[in-house]
Order: C-alpha cells, then sequence, then structure tokens
C-alpha cells in the first residue's frame, strides 16, 4: 500500500533541508511537469529533480512550514511558508501549490505560485555588500 497523497507532499517538503538529485526525483513520475511559478515549464523527473537540487543546494536547504494542507483523492493544494538563509539573513516565500498524483502515489504534476521578485529581492539584499 502506497502513501496516502498528503504524506508524500510532506516528505517531500522535508526531502528539501537536505536535498538530494536522486531522492527528489524520486517523488516524480518519469513523465511529471512542474510548472515552477513564473519560472516556466519543466518537465522530466530527472530534470525536476537536478534543478531543484540546484536551487535548494544554493541556500542550504529549505525549511517547509505548511499552513493549509487539503485534498481531494489524487489532487492536493498546499499553502506554504517556504525559509532559508542566505549570508546569515532570512529569505521566506510564500507559496500556493496543486500536486495531482499518479495511481503509485508519484508525482505527475506540480504547480506553484508565488512571488519571484521578492524572492529575488530578498536574495539581492542578503548578497549585497554592506
Amino acid at each position: 500500500m502506497s502513501d496516502s497523497p498528503q504524506s508524500v507532499v510532506r516528505r517531500f517538503f522535508a526531502a528539501w533541508a537536505k536535498p538530494g538529485a536522486d531522492e527528489l526525483a524520486s517523488f516524480f513520475h518519469d513523465a511529471a511537469e512542474w510548472h515552477d511559478g513564473p519560472q516556466g515549464v519543466r518537465p522530466g523527473a530527472s530534470a525536476i529533480g537536478a534543478e531543484l537540487y540546484s536551487q535548494l543546494s544554493a541556500v542550504g536547504g529549505v525549511r517547509v512550514d505548511v499552513k493549509t494542507l487539503v485534498s481531494d483523492g489524487r489532487t492536493v493544494m498546499v499553502e506554504q511558508f517556504s525559509n532559508s538563509t542566505v549570508n546569515g539573513k532570512p529569505v521566506a516565500a510564500v507559496v500556493m501549490a496543486v500536486f495531482e498524483f499518479d495511481g503509485d502515489g508519484r508525482i505527475m504534476q506540480w504547480r506553484e505560485a508565488y512571488d519571484l521578485e521578492s524572492v529575488l529581492k530578498q536574495i539581492t539584499d542578503a548578497t549585497a555588500r554592506q
């Protein structure tokens, strides 16, 4: 018996703290798509795992706090707070995400919306010379 979609989402977010590209890719079906908000669509489990690993590793991992999680069958919607540190300064984002799962408990589609401009400003401020 596979885990519920809700528990898979929670395990997926837990993996963001100390990410590994293969582990991240393992959550996805080979034909999965990641609709990364304003940054476009990323197709395929390997490409998704590699890009997500690159992003998460650049900030030393991310702590995800789930505020709201609702589901209906194979669909999970999440309101999350993603928190990291860059040069000792906090970088935070509020993210809305929808996950669609296949029958084997793997993510087929992940769609997110967030304010990219706010995240980039926080990173720029954290890396600016004082």
